[in-house]
């Protein structure tokens, strides 16, 4: 079984990166997997969750950390490595021994975002093999209690007259971004205000600082079910589950879909017996009870099936993400 970097999923305009990487996969992997070793794992293996502790990034990673870990025999770590947007903790697994005992907690921002928001970055789209997708929710949009709309198709026709600022995590945010692909498909004139996290975009929008906030549905529904906030759409595919009420954004601007997901990553260049073996204990992870119960605990739906769908969801994800920030001139924060 062969593996191949993500970006090889990409559409027809990273056709030129993607040849160059296949022949790079090809030829490391090749000589790889003669070398994998038939007893991995042997000892514990670190996967590191590249933000900080106690979130639900953090959350999830741990969740499926300890039923892999059964289901392969050996612990596995947790290890926090946060800092600049998730991208210190990334660059460190790229640059790490590429055995399978070394692992990333890999997310949209951090795979599909940064390799194009970031100029020098310390990874790139070659850096990393899928093991397999985890999770994925929905964004939601929400607006301060005093907004005169209350429908979605409302909030588009008064947008188009009214100057309404928009509140994100930050400058180069999964927010930001569903911010700008919002202003182009639906043709509004938003302002974009971008805070050092998705907290303080959500604390000015109760007090009214801002007319909206973009940001996972997970992290707004609290405020939705407390009455402190209104949901004006959710970006999936499907209605919320915990807040099925509230409206599909694609259900009045056409095409419009956006998924924060994250998800098991190696190293390039890690033999292709091992990735299998990883991928395998991933997939049995993610329908083990536990899991699935927990997840739908959270609102978030289910992960796609098998590493090489995981990694058409990187690739499709970085090029339409890749595509936006250059129309829309997207800027990373300093």
């Amino acid at each position: 079984m062969r593996h191949t970097p993500f970006a090889q999923c990409a559409p027809r305009a990273l056709t030129r990166l993607g040849l160059a990487l296949t022949a790079f996969a090809t030829l490391g992997l090749s000589a790889a997997a003669n070398a994998a070793p038939t007893d991995f794992p042997d000892k514990p293996i670190t996967v590191v969750v590249p933000f900080p502790a106690g979130g639900p990034t953090d959350a999830s990673a741990r969740l499926f950390a300890r039923a892999m870990g059964d289901n392969l025999g050996q612990p596995i770590v947790v290890d926090n490595r946060a800092g600049a947007a998730g991208t210190v903790g990334s660059a460190w697994v790229a640059r790490a021994g590429a055995d399978g005992y070394t692992l990333l907690w890999g997310g949209t921002s951090t795979l599909a975002v940064a390799p194009k928001l970031y100029k020098n970055l310390k990874y790139d789209a070659k850096s990393f093999i899928p093991v397999g997708m985890a999770l994925r929710g929905p964004l939601m949009l929400a607006g301060r209690q005093g907004l005169a709309p209350n429908t979605l198709p409302e909030l588009l026709k008064y947008a188009k007259d009214q100057a309404l600022t928009v509140g994100s995590a930050g400058n180069g945010s999964i927010g930001h971004l569903a911010t700008e692909y919002l202003k182009e498909r639906a043709h509004i004139p938003l302002t974009h205000v971008p805070y050092r996290g998705g907290s303080p975009a959500i604390t000015d929008a109760l007090g009214g600082q801002i007319d909206l906030v973009f940001d996972t549905a997970a992290a707004l529904a609290p405020y939705i079910k407390s009455g402190k906030l209104k949901a004006y759409a959710v970006t999936g595919a499907q209605p919320y589950a915990p807040l099925p009420q509230v409206a599909l954004m694609k259900s009045a601007v056409d095409g419009y879909e956006a998924y924060s997901w994250f998800g098991l990553v190696a190293p390039a260049n890690t033999p292709a017996p091992v990735v299998q073996k990883l991928s395998q204990a991933f997939a049995k992870a993610a329908q083990s009870d536990e899991v699935r119960r927990e997840l739908a605990a959270t609102g978030v739906e289910p992960g796609v099936a098998g590493a090489a769908e995981f990694a058409k969801v990187i690739g499709a994800d970085f090029a339409k993400w890749s595509a936006l920030i250059t129309r829309a001139n997207v800027r990373a924060d300093d």
